[in-house]
């Protein structure tokens, strides 16, 4: 009896067919881990939002609760070197006391999301990754900057730290109104190498314009939510 013939469509896979076959699963899988990076970008600038929204809050209720101002502090000092890093992700929410301000709360962004700046004199070099300068803008085509951060409000202090490091302050009065209407805006970044940067560069990189969300405080101290660039 003769061997039944093989059939063509059961023939072995030949090397081509095997490297398309292993280049496809290849893009496949970047498709996927980028997809899942994203989320996870997402979903961090969704949590650091809501911690914005109850910091902010928290100011506001504590400034009409006691009849004094309060105020929320946002670390902009780039030469920091403190663990966990500070600089655009660090928060300290104060209360005006007899001689000066007292410390209520704390808390930190989450890991990957900082704030963006305001319209300073200076950014530090390497903030905004290159190649996307020229996108950071917002709807009307001005930068875009956190507006509620003022360059008059700079100022210095020493907060759960004993190195003073340099601040920027959105001050609520009594009354929870706020000559800081304006923007603030959380973007998805990650920290730079450290033999990446030169002392005055930016410790941390901005990565892409549309990955952003925040709030506009209006001047009542009452924050509003925004969740994408053409928002602003």
């Amino acid at each position: 009896m003769k061997p039944a013939a093989v059939s063509s469509s059961s023939r072995a896979f030949t090397l081509l067919e095997l490297l398309v076959v292993i280049g496809l699963m290849a893009a496949l899988s970047v498709v996927l881990v980028g997809g899942l990076r994203g989320s996870g970008q997402a979903a961090a600038l969704q949590s650091g939002q809501a911690t914005l929204v109850e910091l902010v809050t928290l100011a506001r209720t504590k400034a009409l609760a006691t009849g004094q101002s309060a105020r929320l502090l946002v670390h902009v000092d780039a030469s920091s070197t403190g663990q966990p890093l500070r600089y655009l992700r660090y928060f300290a929410v104060q209360i005006q006391i007899p001689g000066g301000w007292q410390t209520i709360t704390d808390a930190f962004l989450p890991d990957g999301v900082h704030v963006i700046p305001g319209n300073f004199s200076s950014i530090p070099a390497g903030l905004f990754a290159s190649g996307t300068t020229g996108t950071w803008t917002k709807a009307d085509g001005s930068d875009l900057r956190s507006t509620a951060l003022r360059a008059n409000a700079l100022m210095t202090d020493t907060i759960n730290s004993p190195d003073s490091a340099q601040y920027v302050a959105i001050t609520i009065s009594a009354n929870a109104g706020t000559a800081q209407s304006g923007d603030l805006i959380l973007a998805a970044g990650r920290r730079r190498s450290p033999d990446a940067y030169q002392p005055g560069e930016s410790p941390v990189e901005l990565e892409n314009p549309e990955r952003v969300r925040g709030l506009t405080l209006s001047a009542y101290g009452v924050p509003a939510l925004i969740n994408q660039r053409a928002s602003f």
